[in-house]
């Protein structure tokens, strides 16, 4: 039998995939950096140009990463490192580095096929085509909007000036990437040498293919983030990671949690682990799945029922089974709360106490004021807690503290 069912189509809300191409000249650091403006966020320029968008620091709030080569790899952390900061618009500038420049694709085909395959660069590309899916997998993944400028090759035209007057125009060809690179982009928006822009591709109804932009720029860019932003709320790729870092997680939370970063199109996001080390969100998820399946780890929170079928008070009904001793990394912090947790429980007011511990309690995990270790084994004593006392359960334990 088949597992595979059609279903109702749920609109999403997505985060913004741009292109902007053009000749060299033509504007593209700064019209991105404008278009960036108009997306919101914490804006972040990964720079291959030398350093040039650092040009227009005066103009433009924005944090900057150079980098002088075009290595897959290093494109690939510098977005992991850009989501560990939460940088909302990302500009890569250009991603033709990573195609024809030092270190790039190309320049890796040609090295193989020089000195390991005598010239032969259907089996160079064979051994770099994982590379190269793989950044456009992470470029894809990104969870904030993400704009990529590509060069054009430069061609040139004799053009009448008027007035009986011809001068020579520059204008871009083709881009210098890989055929159709902007197939999975929502926007590709082309520049000519007086800076403003075609639309050549769009999934934006609000601006079809074809329009003139003369100025394309901050107005550009809020009406694409907000046409694209419309529908269901995605989860959070930090979020979904430190979830599947949480001790407490058996084989089959973790299963869950792939299934949700899958259908939220996450798992290919580049992401820091524990380790600091790049790793897909996926692979992490499966990684982690593999180590609690080992640990033979047990469900620790039980599932919340309102009215338990024998009549018995939901904490006999449901209480989970014993947690192994606990090896605190803090002894004070974890006998404090515990000690909270005990005078809340018992007190007519349990319900509203136990809720404002568990409050505080993720404040004190933001500000890094409690270990990972820590935090799930009093996680776990409050719901065991509520468990007892027939209360419902708080939220998941990674929510944002102060989330209702």
């Amino acid at each position: 039998m088949s597992n595979l069912a059609f279903e109702a189509p749920v609109r999403v809300a997505l985060k913004s995939r741009v292109v902007v191409q053009g000749p060299s000249g033509s504007g593209l650091t700064w019209t991105s950096l404008r278009i960036a403006r108009g997306m919101g966020g914490t804006v972040g320029v990964v720079d291959t140009n030398r350093g040039s968008a650092a040009l227009y620091a005066e103009h433009f709030d924005f944090v900057h990463l150079s980098m002088n080569s075009g290595k897959p790899s290093l494109l690939i952390e510098a977005l992991a490192v850009a989501t560990e900061q939460r940088i909302g618009t990302l500009i890569v500038d250009t991603a033709t580095m990573f195609w024809s420049g030092r270190g790039g694709l190309m320049s890796q085909v040609d090295h193989l096929a020089l000195n390991k395959y005598n010239g032969n660069n259907n089996k160079a590309w064979g051994e770099t085509r994982g590379q190269e899916q793989d950044l456009f997998d992470a470029l894809l993944s990104f969870p904030g909007h993400l704009i990529a400028t590509l060069r054009t090759r430069a061609d040139y035209q004799l053009q009448e000036l008027g007035e009986g007057r011809f001068g020579v125009v520059k204008y871009g060809t083709k881009p210098e990437q890989r055929d159709n690179f902007d197939a999975d982009f929502h926007f590709t928006l082309s520049l000519d040498m007086a800076h403003a822009g075609t639309v050549t591709k769009s999934r934006v109804l609000d601006v079809p293919p074809g329009v003139i932009v003369e100025e394309p720029g901050e107005d550009l860019g809020k009406t694409i983030a907000e046409w694209l932003g419309q529908g269901q709320p995605m989860p959070d790729v930090l979020d979904i990671r430190d979830q599947a870092f949480d001790p407490a997680m058996t084989d089959d939370d973790l299963r869950e949690l792939h299934r949700l970063a899958g259908k939220a199109n996450l798992l290919r996001a580049a992401v820091l682990n524990e380790h600091e080390e790049v790793e897909a969100l996926g692979g992490l998820i499966a990684r982690k799945g593999e180590q609690a399946k080992k640990e033979n780890r047990r469900p620790t929170r039980p599932a919340a029922v309102e009215q338990p079928a024998t009549g018995q008070p939901a904490g006999e009904a449901q209480d989970a089974p014993p947690a192994p001793e606990h090896v605190p990394d803090d002894k004070q912090f974890v006998a404090s709360w515990a000690h909270a947790i005990a005078v809340a429980s018992g007190g007519e007011d349990a319900k509203e106490d136990l809720d404002t511990i568990e409050n505080n309690l993720r404040q004190a995990r933001t500000a890094g004021e409690a270990s990972t270790n820590d935090y799930a084994h009093l996680y776990r004593m409050l719901e065991q807690c509520r468990a007892r006392l027939g209360l419902p359960y708080g939220q998941p334990p990674n929510a944002t503290a102060g989330t209702q």
